[in-house]
């Protein structure tokens, strides 16, 4: 895939390996990866078996490109609240509606990116990076309000990880059974939640 600020035009290898990655999330939100062949993915995208290892060397490595993408969208999502100070409710509960909506249509590969006890040292890896990194920019985040007397005690980096443990947690358990919670409530008391977490507060309102 072409870089961040790159000013090349995508190349035909660049629109085929994003047809793979669009393919398997159409394949991959029907059954696990440990169901799906190469074969069935590469025939999804329209290229031959061989075609598939041009781009990946094995189903893992794909799924860990998926995760890559798919949370650069998240982060995409969440980067209005993690720019700003303060509660700023209506911020928060935006990102996390827009994460949700990602989390119930791609859940089923999510869940086994982010839950599988051994999900292969590729997704592994791109599993740590991606929470690390998330956890920096929410930690940041608590910092600056800390510094500013906003927050409750604690340290930010373990706040941080509990927001973020907090939030994989409701979104797994909502693709698992959406119909659950009404998604307005689930939003908002995870919102709350959250914000009570870092600052011990909420809006008196919604």
């Amino acid at each position: 895939m072409p870089a961040i600020g790159s000013r090349r035009a995508p190349t035909k290898g660049d629109q085929r390996e994003q047809a793979l990655l669009d393919a398997a999330k159409v394949v991959l939100r029907e059954k696990p990866i440990g169901h799906v062949t190469i074969d069935e993915l590469a025939g999804a995208a329209g290229i031959a078996r061989s075609g598939f290892y041009f781009y990946f060397e094995s189903k893992q490595a794909l799924l860990a490109a998926l995760c890559d993408q798919s949370i650069g969208l998240t982060d995409a999502d969440m980067g209005k609240w993690l720019a700003a100070d303060g509660i700023d409710r209506a911020a928060l509960r935006e990102g996390l509606a827009l994460s949700l909506q990602r989390w119930l249509v791609e859940g089923r590969w999510l869940r086994e990116v982010f839950l599988a006890p051994e999900p292969g040292p590729e997704v592994l890896g791109v599993r740590e990076r991606l929470v690390n990194d998330g956890c920096t920019q929410f930690r940041r985040r608590i910092e600056r309000d800390a510094q500013a007397g906003r927050t409750v005690g604690g340290p930010p980096a373990l706040l941080a990880t509990m927001a973020m443990n907090l939030r994989l947690t409701t979104f797994a358990n909502a693709f698992a059974d959406p119909a659950a919670y009404d998604q307005d409530e689930l939003i908002d008391t995870l919102t709350d939640a959250i914000l009570r977490l870092v600052y011990g507060t909420t809006p008196a309102s919604r």
